[in-house]
């Protein structure tokens, strides 16, 4: 990749994209980056490094150098790229730390922020790799917000809300017509940051209301044992199952058995399995203490709750299992709603917007 210098035209942008991971599947962070790649490489040349990833490959047109977690390889990887780039966007804070302006040969680079890292307590280790970046690329308004004042002055900051990595609606639209069913697709870390431990504990009032219920929860992550703990210790532990985690390639059987989506988290700066939620045409139930308030339309395409308030959540999450044609129509409003604003057309359109300037400097 090198840029395209002509007497009198302006250079092409050529964009290293500098990433943890580009593999499906691993977390959130790196799904927005590989809706950033996909979505630049129809109009510039991209170049990727993934830190984490082991053994080269392709998306689509992009080529990715890999590391296998060798952190030092990859910071001089990030530099020698550099060289022949002309902007770079990091995926996160945290990769940002690896830009390095070698004399006279400085490159100007845009940073992803998704929430946590810039909330309140931010790491300083982050902020000075935010601070230093010519462009801010926020996942949603709320984390924007939320930041309150931590992100600089001076620095462009844009809000950019993310997408799922199709345009087009599944075969099967709307709550399955089987057992009533809850289901949470979520990492289980040591927070317990999306709910799992709030669905388990109200799970006997809901099954006490809602005999044949099952709770299904999809996905892996650090803490799943203890996931699995207390299931084993709820007196309806029959009605609760727990899969671990599933490949991106065999996850839709599992959506196709839900009735609602319920993720009622608080760390959330975006949330884009509420939006995989929405184009399968289930109501989703967030909270009301993180980003899934801003995605899913209270009232309209499902519900909000207080993460504290457990009657209010076993009470929408009885109303929808118990009312089908409840759960459809929300369901169809949220369907529409990722239509109208969530499609990956739609990113890309924004993503453009967002980096129009920032690509002329």
């Amino acid at each position: 990749m090198a840029p395209i210098n002509i007497p009198g035209l302006p250079v092409k942008p050529c964009i290293l994209l500098s990433t943890q991971s580009l593999i499906p599947g691993n977390g959130g962070i790196c799904t927005v980056a590989r809706l950033t790649g996909s979505a630049l490489a129809r109009h510039y040349q991209v170049e990727a490094l993934a830190c984490q990833d082991t053994l080269d490959y392709w998306i689509g047109r992009i080529p990715v150098q890999t590391f296998s977690d060798r952190r030092l390889a990859f910071v001089l990887a990030n530099l020698a790229v550099m060289q022949r780039a002309t902007h770079v966007i990091y995926d996160f804070a945290g990769t940002a730390r690896a830009h390095f302006n070698a004399p006279f040969r400085r490159r100007p680079y845009a940073v992803w922020v998704h929430g946590l890292e810039v909330w309140k307590g931010a790491p300083l280790k982050y902020m000075r790799a935010i601070y230093g970046a010519d462009l801010i690329i926020a996942n949603s308004a709320y984390t924007v917000a939320r930041a309150n004042g931590l992100l600089p002055n001076g620095v462009e900051i844009i809000a950019c809300p993310l997408s799922t990595p199709e345009d087009h609606s599944p075969a099967k639209i709307g709550p399955s017509e089987g057992p009533p069913t809850v289901m949470l697709l979520g990492r289980a870390d040591e927070l317990f940051a999306k709910g799992h431990d709030l669905l388990i504990e109200v799970w006997p009032d809901v099954v006490s209301a809602v005999p044949n219920a099952k709770l299904l929860l999809v996905g892996g992550g650090s803490s799943l044992g203890r996931v699995r703990d207390l299931s084993m210790a709820s007196a309806v532990r029959s009605s609760i199952e727990i899969t671990g985690f599933i490949p991106e390639d065999a996850i839709d059987a599992y959506w196709q058995r839900a009735t609602v989506f319920a993720m009622p988290g608080y760390t959330e700066g975006f949330g884009v399995v509420y939006i995989e939620a929405m184009r399968r045409g289930l109501p989703v139930i967030a909270s009301t203490e993180d980003a899934g308030q801003e995605i899913n339309a209270d009232g309209i395409t499902g519900f909000n709750v207080p993460c504290k308030d457990k009657r209010r959540l076993t009470e929408v999450l009885v109303t929808l299992l118990r009312d089908r044609d409840l759960a459809r129509s929300l369901g169809y409003a949220g369907h529409l709603r990722w239509k109208e604003q969530y499609t990956f057309s739609a990113f890309e359109s924004r993503l453009g917007d967002a980096v129009k300037r920032f690509l002329t400097t």
